[in-house]
Order: structure tokens, then C-alpha cells, then sequence
């Protein structure tokens, strides 16, 4: 299929996918306990699985591509602001995310250790998209290694709370996220150049979607009734949306038309 019929899809599933996110948290959700009200409580699966089917096609569609790019992004100003903005975003949760007493100590100190890995990566990254300094290509392991932890943290901490569809979407969007931040390690490390470009746009937009179908309308709705929802933080929802502009952003550069043959 044309990257342009993709992006077409990709621009249509996205804002959908935020919409029907909003009608299932503000018609199908209790607010305070974060499950379905059972008079809706069919309605709101059927908008969950209609979710996870517009990332999973848009997903599904990018292995159809023929768009293959030559290098990896060598500058661009946008690509270098939304990284700043991860690398800040990463920053501040330092102070503000916590866990549920289920994630051992070691888990913790070790998450904290990669993430500061990690803002130090998207800083330097960030540099390098508007310099000539150029990034090692092996640094581009540290967000992998960063999500791997992010992951199995979240995992541990919502294990023994209940899988409503807030802890559902997030853990969704960490992983494709991972699977996103691992194909990029790929990318600049020069492995699997035959297949990766495909796996690396399916992650990119999937994982985009993800990350703003969960964030934005938690942000609105917490912004407009004075926190009131609050069954996951708003700084990891903050940092899903950094992190879903991040993914967009990169995406779209790297498959810009200048950057790639056909």
C-alpha cells in the first residue's frame, strides 16, 4: 500500500480512536472506581476492542509498505524539540511517579537508573538533530532498556489491582512502545535493514495511538473537573503523550519523502 494511503488511515484512526476514548471514560465509566457501570458495561468493551482494532490495522497496514528510507534522521528541528521535551517529561517523573508496594525496592532503583540513562540519551539525541555531533550508535540501546524496566514495573505494580481500562491502554502503549524504541536500535545499529523499516513505521503509529488515546482525554477530563479521575497519574500520562509525540514526530520524518526511495 502508499505511505500516503497509511498516513491517511493513521490520521483517521488516531483522532477516533482519542474520540471514542472520551465517550467510554465520560458515558461507560465510573469515575470513581474506574470499572464499567454495568448498565454500560457491554458498550464499554466494544469501545475498548474498537481502540485496539484501529491501532492493531494501522499497525497491520504498515507491513504493506513499499516506502524505504535510506538513513536515519540527520536533522530536523522538530524531531529535536519533541526529544527535548521527552528528555524533560522523563526528568520530572522522577519526582512524581510512584508504584504500588508490589515493585521491590531493587526494581525501583534500577528504573530510576535507566531513566536517567534515558534523559540523558534524548538531551544528547536532541543535540545531535540540530549539530554535527553524532550520537554512538549503541546509546540507542538505552530506551530499550529503559521501557524493558518501565514495563516490567507497571506490570508488577498493577498485577494486583484490578485491569481496568486505564492499566489496560497504558501497559498496551509501554509495550508497543518498547517494540518501537527496539526497532530504532535497530535502525542506527544497522540490523535487520531488509525488514526492519516496516516493523518500525507499524510500532511507530500503533504506539502513537496508544499513547494518545490513554493521555489526552485523562488530561482533558482531569483539567476540566479538577483532578477527579484519578486511577493512573496524570505525570504517566503526561509523559505518554511526550513519549506518543516522540514516536509521531520520528516516524514521520524518517519516512519523509526526502528521506526515503520507493
Amino acid at each position: 500500500m502508499k505511505y500516503k494511503k497509511i498516513l491517511l488511515f493513521s490520521g483517521i484512526a488516531l483522532p477516533a480512536s482519542v474520540l471514542l476514548r472520551f465517550l467510554q471514560l465520560v458515558f461507560t465509566v465510573d469515575t470513581k472506581t474506574g470499572f464499567f457501570k454495568p448498565e454500560y458495561k457491554e458498550t464499554g468493551y466494544y469501545l475498548l476492542i474498537l481502540i485496539i482494532v484501529c491501532a492493531a490495522v494501522t499497525a497491520a497496514l504498515c507491513f504493506t509498505t513499499h516506502r524505504k528510507p535510506e538513513n536515519p534522521p540527520k536533522k530536523s528541528l522538530p524531531l529535536a524539540i519533541v526529544s527535548f521535551l521527552t528528555a524533560v517529561i522523563t526528568g520530572v517523573e522522577i519526582f512524581s511517579e510512584s508504584f504500588s508496594g508490589t515493585v521491590m525496592h531493587w526494581q525501583t532503583s534500577l528504573l530510576m537508573l535507566a531513566r536517567i540513562a534515558a534523559i540523558a540519551f534524548f538531551t544528547v539525541y536532541g543535540i545531535s538533530l540540530v549539530s554535527d555531533f553524532k550520537l554512538p550508535p549503541i546509546s540507542a540501546a538505552v530506551p530499550v532498556i529503559y521501557f524493558i524496566i518501565k514495563v516490567i514495573c507497571v506490570f508488577t505494580s498493577i498485577s494486583s489491582l484490578a485491569l481496568i481500562t486505564d492499566n489496560v491502554l497504558m501497559l498496551a502503549a509501554y509495550c508497543v512502545m518498547l517494540l518501537f524504541f527496539l526497532c530504532f536500535g535497530k535502525l542506527y545499529n544497522g540490523i535487520d535493514r531488509e525488514y526492519n523499516f516496516r516493523k518500525l513505521q507499524a510500532a511507530g503509529f500503533a504506539s502513537a495511538i496508544l499513547c494518545f488515546t490513554q493521555s489526552i482525554p485523562h488530561i482533558v477530563i482531569n483539567l476540566l473537573n479538577g483532578n477527579s479521575y484519578q486511577h493512573t497519574s496524570n505525570i504517566s500520562n503526561i509523559s505518554l503523550l511526550a513519549y506518543g509525540l516522540f514516536t509521531a514526530v520520528f516516524t514521520l520524518v524518517f519516512f519523509s519523502l526526502k528521506n526515503v526511495t520507493v
